[in-house]
């Protein structure tokens, strides 16, 4: 170990120099200063390459080699140390020297590599964001509407994957991409649908309740007519008892009248009498005449009220009938979409069984029930 060997800086290697006789760089100033123009003549000879993976390794190492004769140094140093207490200080003191020189030497030599590293970290880490991003966005949930999957489809399409950027991880971001375009695509258009049939049924509902509105209108317009009616006929049949009674009283009064006459006049009375009687023929048939009439505008007036009712009747069975449809075609598709729920469901646990996860069973089966994958279908 106490052998001084002379460096021949030209012909030997790093590692040879260390190897043999790593005491002399910390024992023998010339030869130390040998030894590092020795290290800083390779280094400075060396030109690293970053943009090939064999131009990446030789810096590696070449950082490696003189941090292998470091690490060889120090041990030489402890060994000194242990060999000779006496001079365990300047031999420390060395020891750092060393370690620094070399220490800031390696990282100088390896400075290009460190920085394209952190560089080529932080680009997979910001392209793995933007694939994340983009599988997040494919991710429909029950409080999405049209608007906001047709906002977050446009961002996923004005996605931009370049290919030098991304490098291999481009396959997977456009396949990603892909798959939510598909995904957002199908849900918009399905999203869109059930915004379109709500609003129709919203306007179905609206027209129902504004018929009912109107036919209560007219059904009590109707009523109040119909009341009138009543009341007018009431009043006729009034005013006709009132006529036939006085008329009765009249006849009275001139039958004792004519009673008187005929004391006095009997053959005058006796023309009068019959005068009388015609008269009375005539009025009673006028008057019957009139009661019939009468009878049969009010039958004519229950005919059509009845024909009235028997359409409003029609109306409000067809109606109905109207509703009922839109209720059992709105059940219908109620139970469809229940069903496609569990077949979907049970597509994605069978898939799950193969070990694949449930996040990816779920677009796996999306892919399927989307037409995606050739040659595959769900069976509803």
């Amino acid at each position: 170990m106490n052998a001084i060997a002379t460096i021949e800086p030209a012909t030997t290697s790093i590692a040879l120099v260390v190897e043999q006789t790593p005491v002399v760089v910390l024992t023998d100033k010339a030869q130390r200063e040998t030894f590092y123009e020795h290290i800083q003549r390779e280094v400075d000879a060396f030109e690293p390459d970053l943009t090939t993976e064999k131009g990446r390794k030789a810096i590696k190492s070449l950082a490696y080699k003189i941090t292998r004769t470091k690490t060889a140094i120090d041990d030489a140093g402890k060994l000194l140390n242990e060999e000779a207490r006496a001079r365990i200080n300047a031999v420390d003191a060395e020891r750092r020297v060393v370690k620094e020189k070399l220490t800031a030497l390696a990282a100088e030599v390896r400075a290009p590599l460190t920085k394209w590293e952190e560089d080529e970290e932080q680009r997979i880490t910001d392209c793995r964001a933007v694939i994340d991003g983009i599988k997040a966005a494919a991710v429909v949930t029950i409080e999405d509407t049209a608007a906001s999957v047709r906002t977050r489809g446009g961002e996923v399409w004005n996605t931009a994957i370049d290919a030098d950027r991304f490098g291999d991880m481009a396959a997977e971001a456009n396949a990603a991409k892909e798959m939510a375009v598909a995904t957002l695509k199908s849900a918009l258009a399905r999203l869109t649908k059930e915004e379109a049939d709500r609003v129709e049924l919203d306007r179905l509902r609206a027209e129902a309740a504004e018929r009912e509105e109107r036919d209560r209108q007219e059904r009590e317009a109707r009523e109040a007519e119909e009341r009138a009616a009543a009341e007018a006929k009431a009043a006729e049949d009034r005013r006709i008892a009132d006529e036939r009674a006085a008329e009765e009283r009249r006849v009275a009064a001139e039958k004792a009248e004519a009673a008187r006459i005929e004391r006095a006049k009997q053959e005058a009375a006796a023309a009068e009498q019959r005068k009388a009687q015609e008269e009375q023929a005539k009025r009673d048939r006028e008057h019957a005449e009139q009661i019939a009439a009468e009878r049969r505008r009010a039958e004519e007036a229950e005919r059509v009220a009845q024909a009235e009712r028997d359409r409003i009747a029609a109306e409000e069975a067809e109606r109905q009938a109207e509703a009922k449809r839109l209720a059992d075609e709105q059940a219908a598709r109620d139970a469809d979409k229940k069903h496609r729920t569990a077949v979907m469901k049970a597509a994605k646990e069978a898939i799950m069984t193969c070990g694949v996860d449930e996040e990816a069973a779920k677009k796996i089966v999306l892919l399927i029930r989307s037409g995606e994958v050739p040659n595959v279908s769900l069976r509803f």
